[in-house]
């Protein structure tokens, strides 16, 4: 009966820490859904300010005023920024320090470590997902955007000058109207998608900050 006891209570300590966890990925990710990245070819480019955050706190010897300057510091010399932080963006990145401090100090340096990690990976995860996700349903549009405009695959590719391949392809194949695309188009296929982008602009769409 003992042994059950401890179990039970050790499991209750195991699920309010990882409901802590999860409340500081959400913070975080808050922040992160309005902040204009530099690169997503890499974890520290989708993870900006955040991943040094982490990186810092892992140090130790920081204050909820003190990690909050120097996120805000990086989150500034973002030249996509303009110098400016949203007062909600900067609610979200302060409520994400104060709670993962919190959270430090209620745990043992081996916790912390593991709760660290937890938070680093499972937001970077999140993320890259809902990016990628992004991109799949702007690669759509561009795709219904080329199907209204030249009906067949054949059509298509004579506007464009395109040879034909010996794989079949199809409207499927084509890829995310991405800026590395844009510079290496040509005649018709680059002024479509230079007019989808202007539409897609009009939408609130920034394509020029991501990339396959």
């Amino acid at each position: 009966m003992r042994s059950f006891i401890f179990t039970r209570v050790e499991q209750l300590q195991f699920d309010n820490t990882k409901k802590k966890i999860e409340e500081i990925k959400d913070a975080f990710e808050h922040y992160l859904d309005g902040y204009p990245v530099k690169t997503i070819q890499s974890k520290h480019g989708i993870m900006g300010p955040v991943g040094k955050v982490l990186q810092e706190i892992k140090k130790g010897k920081w204050d909820k005023e003190g990690l909050s300057g120097f996120a805000i510091n990086i989150h500034l010399h973002n030249p996509k920024t303009n110098g400016r932080i949203s007062d909600i963006a900067r609610a979200e990145l302060e409520a994400g320090i104060e709670k993962l401090l919190a959270l430090m100090q209620e745990e043992s340096v081996t916790a912390q470590d593991r709760i660290l990690e937890l938070i680093d990976y499972g937001l970077y995860y999140r993320r890259k997902k809902k990016i990628l996700g992004k991109w799949e349903s702007i690669r759509k549009e561009w795709i219904e955007f080329l199907k209204g405009k030249y009906s067949t695959w054949e059509h298509l590719t004579k506007a464009w000058g395109e040879k034909p391949k010996k794989v079949a392809q199809s409207f499927e194949s084509i890829g995310y109207p991405g800026k590395t695309s844009y510079a290496s188009a040509k005649d018709q296929k680059r002024a479509d998608m230079a007019e989808f982008i202007r539409q897609a602009e009009l939408k609130g769409y920034d394509l020029d900050d991501e990339e396959v």
